[in-house]
């Protein structure tokens, strides 16, 4: 990135201007504003690239066409008409330059010293750098293009470099990053801007300032050399997880992986002020002496996982975002898990749209009540493609359980009325399986004293279910009497249509069932009595449990 001299530009310095920045979601600018560079045009949206100049600043916006802004004293900021299809931007102290889809570069602005003159057949180029009075271009093959100025070499000193991957240029020093992670500088070397630390090594970016120089490491750490009069080379103790770097005149700059920013070095015109609140940050340019940065919308889920019931019917999945003055646009759909689309929910692929204020919307999910028994399914929901000025951060992915919201029933039974119940969460349909509950009675008369068990039919269900207590009827040499509290419930319990109880979920039935035998039940033989609760609707849920009395000598 550029940055500025102070020489004769200091008197106009001494009274300067001041950024007042509002982060709003898409370009923020900070520092100094004297010829306006730091005031971010009006409804300026789809920005994907930010870049510095001396006084004037660039943007890159989705369409391929470029905003310019500041001072235009040699038509820096006046973008040629018709200017589309760039794919990245650089600003000089009095041009700008634009690299083409088609590797082509277009230059505008001062060309006093050639700087804008862009050599006749350039083509291949894949990255462009502008510093005071020259410009570099990168192409496909690793090596540097370069025009304008050659004061103290700044052009011969690209001849014969290859195995370039990265270039960037200050006013008057160039560096240039190489395939094996190396770094190459060359040009003015006052304060050792040019003195590349030895052993420097698995570099990933480069930032050229006015008299220092930054490298971007593959740990996320940052080193610096050359001028450090203002501390534009003492990168902060602890400063790591940085994934780009940029450099002003005597500032530095550095974009944390979590979205922040972290300025230092020279401050009086505010320049490593940091706007607060600035946030979801995807890239950082600065200027001699003002600083860019351009936020993304953040799209993420509400919550990365949620239970439903099979009844739920439609469930909205909730999606948020950060920087909210823009429009925004992500993709959703379905991509896993066990249940079926179709019969067990219903999730139509598609396209949430914010509109600028807009800082929640909702994806419809429908959860179609079948009539299938299952267990529990699940679905995973995922958020892709964001729009330009969008990016995804974590959770992008919904789990959505779907319960077993067929209503379950569960008898318990015991001989007392408090304790004792056995058959909690086990199922039984069938009879002779059934958990049971049995007392031995020794015969003393013709008739043996009545005795009584306790039977809980608990709802064990997501939601409240209305279920049926059936009671079996006696077997020969017994009789039997059921009762819901104090009322006797025999008939119904024997009715078709059996008793029916509504339960929330987790609550219970208290039943119990008296169960008398006769003196004509022979010695060793038992009788029985059935207690079942059932619950139908997505199909039929029943389970059963017994008391049984059994005769002694």
């Amino acid at each position: 990135m550029l940055t500025a001299v102070l020489t004769a530009a200091a008197a106009f310095l001494a009274v300067p201007g001041r950024a007042q920045a509002a982060v709003d979601g898409a370009v923020t600018a900070w520092g100094y504003n004297g010829d306006g560079q730091a005031d971010v045009p009006a409804g300026l949206t789809g920005v994907t690239q930010v870049a510095g100049g001396y006084y004037h600043s660039l943007a890159l916006r989705s369409d391929g066409t470029v905003t310019a802004w500041g001072y235009n004293g040699d038509g820096q900021a006046d973008v040629p008409a018709g200017l589309t299809g760039v794919t990245q931007i650089a600003a000089g102290y009095h041009h700008s330059l634009a690299l083409r889809s088609d590797g082509t570069v277009t230059a505008w602005g001062g060309n006093d010293f050639g700087q804008a003159g862009v050599p006749a057949g350039l083509t291949d180029v894949t990255q462009v750098a502008a510093g005071a009075f020259y410009s570099l271009a990168l192409k496909s093959d690793g090596t540097v293009t370069a025009w304008g100025d050659d004061a103290r070499d700044l052009i011969d000193g690209a001849a014969g470099l290859a195995g370039v991957t990265r270039i960037a240029a200050a006013p008057y020093h160039s560096l240039a990053l190489k395939s094996d992670g190396t770094v190459t500088a060359w040009g003015m070397n006052m304060e050792g801007e040019t003195d590349v630390p030895a052993g420097l090594t698995g570099v990933t970016r480069i930032a050229a300032g006015y008299h220092h120089s930054l490298a971007l490491k593959p740990d996320g750490t940052v080193t610096a050399w050359g001028g450090n009069d203002f501390g534009q080379a003492g990168v902060p103790a602890g400063l790591t997880g940085v994934t780009q770097i940029a450099a002003g005149d005597a500032h530095s700059l550095a974009l944390r992986s979590d979205g922040t920013v972290t300025a230092w070095g020279r401050d009086d015109l505010g320049q490593t002020g940091v706007p607060a609140g600035l946030a979801n940050v995807a890239q950082i340019a600065a200027g001699s002496h003002h600083s860019l940065a351009l936020s993304r919308s953040a799209v993420v889920f509400q919550q990365t996982a949620r239970t439903v019931t099979e009844n739920a019917g439609a469930v909205p999945l909730t999606v948020t975002r950060t920087g909210v003055t823009s429009s925004a646009e992500v993709r959703y759909a379905h991509t896993g898990g066990r249940a079926t689309s179709g019969s067990d929910f219903v999730l139509t692929p598609g396209t949430l749209t914010f509109a600028p204020g807009q800082a929640t919307k909702a994806i419809t999910l429908t959860i179609r009540d079948d009539t299938v028994p299952e267990t529990a399914e699940t679905l995973t929901v995922t958020l892709s493609s964001p729009g330009p000025g969008t990016e995804l951060r974590s959770p992008a992915t919904m789990t959505v359980t779907i319960a077993v919201s067929d209503q379950r029933p569960d008898a318990l039974i015991s001989a007392s009325a408090s304790s004792g119940y056995v058959g909690n969460n086990v199922y039984t349909a069938g009879a002779a399986a059934a958990q049971t509950k049995a007392v031995t009675m020794r015969r003393t008369g013709r008739t043996l004293k009545p005795r009584s068990f306790y039977v809980r039919v608990y709802n064990d269900g997501t939601d409240t279910a209305v279920i049926t207590i059936k009671g079996g009827r006696a077997a020969a040499g017994s009789a039997v009497r059921y009762f819901s509290g104090s009322s006797d419930v025999t008939a119904r319990m024997h009715s078709a249509a059996g008793l029916r109880v509504a339960l929330a979920r987790g609550a219970y039935r208290l039943i119990r069932v008296q169960l008398q035998l006769s003196a004509a039940v022979p010695a060793g033989s038992a009788r029985y009595a059935t207690v079942w609760g059932t619950w139908s609707g997505d199909g039929t849920r029943s389970d059963v449990v017994r008391a049984a009395v059994k005769v002694s000598r």
